[in-house]
């Protein structure tokens, strides 16, 4: 059986993980700063499809290699709650190192899908399998995600956060550093910070904006006030400083859009993290790194 479906998308973590796409394009797919799924219409992939695709994934890989499974699609969880548990536990069965210490079942999740379902729903998924999602929090700025047209506010990230990881499921947000531009460099990581402290995700990754003809915002381009790499930098240092002891969660740079790659445990690794990029803020060779676009 051919494998044949429209984008697909996973974050770098998932880059050894069986890729078998739920749904189809974004259902919201109005992100400004987005536009992966923007040509690309939104559908459930039908059962009987995703069935196959598993079974034809099992004779390519095998059976008992197979740990780790992301089930792909901007919106994966937006599909009923009947149709996810059918396929996680599938999936489950049919490649069972998944389900063992060490495996992984996987999502992208977006608030809104989150906070349709029901906190017994969410469980279900939990109990079916389903191990760790991955939501955009993007910025905990309201202004920053209403002028991004993320189509939520700070409120409901976090209230999807904690209603996700109030179920069982594994938390890891995405923080877009430079969203809000130069003129909001400052809010953009203080209510970040803010929000972070009354979440405290298992994980949380940064991501740097970069501005790609694929997104509407790419026709700003010339008039949206980029934030220089060394801001950048200040915004990742001002949201780790500004967390509080009670904030337990693992920091990840795994994207090639970062200007820094550390890493660690806040726990553990908060201060070490600070001193470094605050350091690295006193070269002035900082001053002189180009945009990443």
């Amino acid at each position: 059986m051919p494998v044949q479906h429209g984008i697909l998308i996973r974050p770098p973590v998932e880059a050894n993980s069986v890729l078998l796409n739920v749904t189809e394009g974004c259902k919201w797919n109005k992100c400004k700063f987005c536009g992966v799924y923007r040509y690309q219409p939104y559908w459930v992939r039908p059962l009987e499809l995703v069935f196959k695709e598993i079974e034809f994934y099992a004779k390519v890989y095998g059976r008992e290699f197979v740990d780790k499974v992301f089930l792909a699609g901007g919106s994966a969880l937006s599909a009923p709650t009947d149709h996810l548990v059918q396929i996680i536990e599938k999936v489950a069965e049919t490649f069972p190192n998944t389900v063992k210490p060490g495996g992984r079942i996987s999502s992208y999740a977006k608030n809104h899908d989150i906070l349709r379902k029901s906190p017994e729903e969410l469980r279900r998924l939990k109990e079916a399998g389903l191990k760790i999602v991955y939501m955009g929090l993007e910025s905990g700025s309201d202004k920053i995600l209403k002028m991004m047209r993320k189509g939520t506010n700070v409120y409901g990230q976090i209230k999807a956060s904690k209603k996700c990881m109030d179920a069982g499921i594994e938390l890891s947000l995405y923080i877009i550093l430079g969203l809000g531009g130069i003129p909001l460099s400052e809010e953009h990581a203080l209510k970040t910070a803010e929000a972070l402290n009354k979440i405290n995700p298992h994980k949380f990754r940064f991501r740097t904006l970069n501005i790609l003809p694929i997104s509407d915002l790419w026709a700003e381009r010339d008039t949206f006030p980029i934030c220089p790499p060394w801001m950048i930098i200040k915004e990742e240092l001002t949201i780790l400083e500004n967390l509080g002891d009670h904030v337990t969660s693992e920091v990840y740079n795994d994207h090639i859009s970062n200007y820094v790659d550390i890493e660690g445990k806040l726990r553990e690794d908060k201060e070490a993290m600070i001193r470094y990029l605050r350091i690295l803020l006193k070269d002035p060779m900082i001053k002189k790194l180009k945009q990443k676009i």
